[in-house]
């Protein structure tokens, strides 16, 4: 007797959702393959027999990523996707030291999901935690992004209560478009602007957004004296990157666990930097915060304070978590869809004249009402990360054995979602190398009925990005200014990424922004 799940959305059974424990006393052993025979239905493989590069013993898959030998580059890893689904197809195994499978087909990304457990379980950022349980006396645990089990969830549940919920991230509108309107003014002192690489402005944006809506602390990023590499800002902005840009090989690596290593200490000095500003900024919310201030502060720090089931070692974890996390991730994102609007005029025009029925004067107070009718706007947004996500898919540990598409995924693999390139694919979405936002727009002639699936540029579920209301919106709202202020012009060359354990732009983003007169 077994288990057999139907795809939601198709009326084809989805193969082979089929639970062991139903069949495991059908299991047959034939020589190099293992197999569960289901009647005259189905023959099971072993995940040995799924496509993929050529293992050997002891580096399994490794010598892909090696030097001169391999054609894998960790810095590219949507190229090495690309180069796996091109050879082998929409499953795809690999053994870099542990059972890793990647998955294209949206069917099966979401039969992935579908099995998830209550504490959905992902193996990133293990030398990161490593580094934070060694320091027991600031840190609880690995924090959000590395913790798994009941602990990931004690910390999840608590922390996303103002970070999710949509009235509470419309309540920071007005004060992060105050910011952006200063922004504006910064870079309208910039000479030459068309001549510089804007993503290190869109960075110092970030902060500054990040610092007033969760810690309601202003970092002054646009300020004269902070614009040297040794002002506060600067090196915050370079902890982050040193936190972010290491993790992904360290994660690949094994050298860390015996002795530190120089990308090892780089992570430890990125992290004890942003940890330092943590404390800092903590330690006078606690000693200089009167009620008053208290009942009136909408900060995401002010609500943690008052969570009766988080101490101080949780919120500093936290803390530390957010400047990784806001920073290098909102500022790529936004560089993307810069990108895409200013090589796309017509995409532009139409979004102009949507802002201009919004805000009719550039000094007008955007207002989340206002925001709610941009529409156009944030089909922009989710049409610039379908094409460029955060990340180039989504991980996950199988926590149980699971059928996917005829093969055994056994408990413990480690599971990535390819949406990136599913996302570029023709038999998923018309015309997938175009940007596109009509494709968002429903009830209109153009709108396209995408797999739920495909695009997760914030990922899926409860492990889902706690910020991801929060992260679009401020996008967006950037968005909306600067094209409200300037006509956009790419200037530059045309764009990749570089993976960083997130997508970063591999080249300078060159704007050519010329004032508008209405």
């Amino acid at each position: 007797m077994y288990t057999v799940i139907k795809h939601r959305r198709n009326s084809f059974i989805l193969g082979d959702y089929i639970r062991l424990k139903y069949f495991s006393s059908s299991i047959t052993d034939n020589g190099d393959s293992t197999s569960v025979n289901l009647g005259s239905k189905k023959t099971i493989k072993n995940f040995d027999d799924i496509p993929g590069p050529k293992s050997y013993p002891v580096i399994g898959t490794l010598y892909k990523y090696f030097p001169f030998i391999g054609d894998y580059n960790a810095e590219t890893l949507d190229k090495n996707a690309w180069l796996n689904w091109r050879r082998y197809g929409g499953l795809v195994r690999e053994s870099p030291g542990v059972k890793l499978l990647h998955v294209y087909d949206p069917d099966n990304i979401e039969a992935v999901f579908r099995q998830d457990d209550r504490h959905p379980a992902r193996r990133s950022h293990l030398a990161m935690q490593h580094y934070r349980l060694s320091k027991p006396q600031v840190y609880n645990t690995g924090g959000l992004l590395s913790t798994n089990g009941p602990e990931w969830w004690r910390l999840r549940s608590t922390f996303q209560k103002n970070f999710t919920s949509p009235q509470s991230v419309k309540g920071h509108v007005e004060q992060t478009d105050q910011l952006m309107k200063e922004f504006i003014q910064f870079i309208k002192c910039k000479k030459n602007l068309h001549k510089e690489d804007f993503l290190p402005y869109l960075n110092r944006l970030n902060l500054e957004v990040i610092g007033m809506v969760a810690f309601n602390e202003r970092f002054n990023s646009f300020m004269p004296d902070e614009q040297n590499s040794k002002s506060r800002t600067s090196k915050l902005i370079a902890a982050a990157f040193g936190s972010n840009s290491g993790i992904m090989k360290l994660d690949k690596g094994v050298l860390w666990k015996f002795f530190e290593t120089p990308l090892y200490r780089n992570l430890a000095k990125s992290q004890e930097y942003l940890e330092k500003i943590s404390m800092d900024i903590l330690l006078r919310k606690i000693h200089f915060f009167e009620q008053e201030t208290a009942e009136n502060d909408k900060s995401l720090l002010g609500s943690f304070l008052q969570q009766p089931n988080l101490n101080l070692k949780d919120i500093i974890g936290m803390m530390v978590d957010i400047l990784m996390a806001a920073i290098d991730t909102t500022a790529y994102s936004t560089s993307f869809l810069l990108y895409h609007i200013a090589r796309n005029p017509e995409c532009q025009k139409k979004l102009f004249e949507e802002i201009v029925t919004i805000l009719p004067k550039k000094d007008c107070q955007l207002t989340a009402e206002m925001l709610a009718k941009a529409v156009y706007a944030r089909s922009c947004v989710k049409e610039s990360l379908r094409l460029n996500p955060v990340s180039v898919g989504v991980g996950r540990v199988a926590q149980k054995d699971m059928i996917l598409q005829g093969y055994l995924i056994p408990k413990g693999t480690i599971i990535v979602t390819q949406n990136m390139v599913a996302c570029r694919l023709p038999q998923y979405v018309r015309e997938p190398l175009r940007f596109k936002p009509e494709r968002w727009l429903r009830n209109t002639e153009e709108y396209e009925n995408l797999h739920p699936f495909l695009s997760l540029p914030f990922g899926f579920g409860p492990r889902s990005c706690i910020a991801r209301r929060l992260a679009e919106q401020n996008i967006c709202i950037t968005l909306i200014r600067l094209v409200r202020e300037y006509e956009m012009k790419w200037v530059g060359e045309e764009l990749d990424v570089r993976t960083h354990l997130i997508n970063k732009p591999d080249k300078p983003i060159a704007l050519c922004l010329k004032s508008r007169i209405l």
